[in-house]
C-alpha cells in the first residue's frame, strides 16, 4: 500500500496559513484535506486515557486491514495490480478514499461521547476479525482434507491410495482362511524381501508374492497369508522396514472415496470463492474502521497537544519517497 502521513499542526486561527506552510515544508509531496467533524471533547483525564487506547486500538485495525490484504493475495494469488483493483472502499480505491476521507457521520455518529464512539468502532472490528477467523478456520479444514486426499493420490506406494492401482485380478477370492496382503518394499529392500517373504511367519503360502506396481521409492508386492497370522506377519515385515499397507479391494468404498474426493475438491472452490467475496466486501468495512480510529487519534492528541478550543489544521501528506527523511526534519524543525 502507498505511504500516507497524517499530519495535525497548529492553525493559529488561520487555517489557509496553516496549508501554506504545510505546502512549503513538503515540497513536491502531495498534501490533501483531513477533514474532521465536531467531536466532543470530554474531560482532560479521558482524553489522557483515550490517547492510550486509540494508540492500542490503530496497532490492532492496522494488523487486521493487513490480514484481509496478506489472506486476499494468498488465496487469489493476484498481482499488485490486480490486489489493488479488488481492495475497494465504498467503490472507491483505497487510495481515492484515504485523499477523500470523510467521516461516515451515518456509521459513527459525531454527536456521540468519544468513549462510545471508539466502542462502537471496537465492536464493529471484533466483529469482522471473527468472521475472518472463522472463514479461515473452515477453508483450512476442507483445504486440509484436499491436501490429504492429493496425498494419497500423489505420494508413493508406501502412503498413497492403491485404488486404480490394485486390481481384482491381483486379490485372490473370497475365503474364510486366506488374504492377499500388499507390501510396499523400498527399492534397496527388493532383494530381502523375494529371499525372506516366505519366512517372516509360519503360514504364509509359497511363492505367492508379486510385482504389482512401482515407483522411484517403492515397489508394492502382494503376498497371500493365512489370516490368523496376519497381525505377526505384519509385525515382522515392519521390523524388516517393509510398510504393509491397509488395504482390502472393495468396489464400493473405492467409489465412495473417488465421489468423497471430487466433493472436497467443490466444497474447496466453493468456500475460497465465498472467502474471497467476503474479504472483497468487508475489506471497506475494516479499512473505513481503522481510519476512522485514526481520525479520532488525530483529534485526541491535537487537543492534548493544542489546547483548547481546538484549533489545528488536519492533513494527509503523500511523501515523495526519495525525500520523506529530509521532509520530516523539515517539520520538525518548523513545528518544534
Amino acid at each position: 500500500m502507498t505511504l500516507y502521513w497524517l499530519l495535525s499542526v497548529p492553525a493559529h486561527g488561520d487555517g489557509h496559513v496553516a496549508w501554506r506552510d504545510v505546502k512549503s515544508r513538503v515540497g513536491d509531496s502531495e498534501v490533501y484535506d483531513f477533514m474532521l467533524p465536531t467531536l466532543k471533547i470530554g474531560t482532560l483525564d479521558t482524553l489522557v486515557q483515550l490517547s492510550d487506547e486509540l494508540a492500542k486500538h490503530d496497532t490492532a485495525y492496522e494488523s487486521t486491514v493487513g490480514k484481509f490484504i496478506d489472506t486476499l493475495r494468498t488465496l487469489t494469488q493476484a498481482s499488485t495490480t490486480e490486489l489493488q483493483s479488488m481492495l475497494t472502499v465504498d467503490e472507491k480505491s483505497v487510495d481515492q478514499y484515504i485523499r477523500t476521507f470523510a467521516w461516515n457521520n451515518a456509521k459513527y455518529r459525531s454527536d456521540r461521547a468519544l468513549p462510545e464512539i471508539i466502542s462502537q468502532i471496537g465492536e464493529s472490528m471484533h466483529a469482522i476479525d471473527a468472521q475472518l477467523k472463522t472463514k479461515m478456520t473452515q477453508y483450512n479444514a476442507i483445504k486440509n482434507s484436499l491436501a490429504t486426499i492429493r496425498r494419497k493420490q500423489t505420494g508413493n506406494l508406501s502412503v498413497r491410495s492403491l485404488n486404480g492401482i490394485v486390481k481384482r485380478s491381483d486379490c485372490i477370492p473370497d475365503s474364510e482362511f486366506l488374504q492377499t496382503v500388499f507390501v510396499a518394499v523400498p527399492q534397496t529392500l527388493t532383494r530381502d524381501w523375494i529371499n525372506s517373504y516366505e519366512r517372516l511367519t509360519d503360514k504364509v503360502v509359497p511363492r505367492s508374492s508379486a510385482k504389482i506396481a512401482s515407483d522411484s521409492e517403492y515397489t508394492l508386492y502382494s503376498v497371500v497369508v493365512f489370516k490368523r497370522v496376519l497381525d505377526e506377519f505384519a509385525n515382522k515385515a515392519r521390523d524388516m522396514r517393509f510398510v504393509v499397507r491397509d488395504f482390502v479391494y472393495d468396489e464400493a468404498a473405492m467409489e465412495h472415496d473417488r465421489v468423497q474426493a471430487l466433493e472436497i475438491v467443490e466444497q474447496e472452490e466453493e468456500v475460497l470463492d465465498n472467502i474471497c467475496e467476503w474479504l472483497k466486501g468487508s475489506f471497506g468495512d475494516a479499512l473505513t474502521a481503522w481510519m476512522h480510529v485514526k481520525a479520532l487519534r488525530v483529534f485526541v492528541e491535537s487537543v492534548l497537544r493544542y489546547g483548547i478550543p481546538p484549533d489545528f489544521l488536519p492533513v494527509i501528506v503523500k511523501p515523495n519517497p526519495k525525500q520523506a527523511s529530509k521532509i520530516k526534519l523539515q517539520l520538525a524543525e518548523f513545528y518544534a
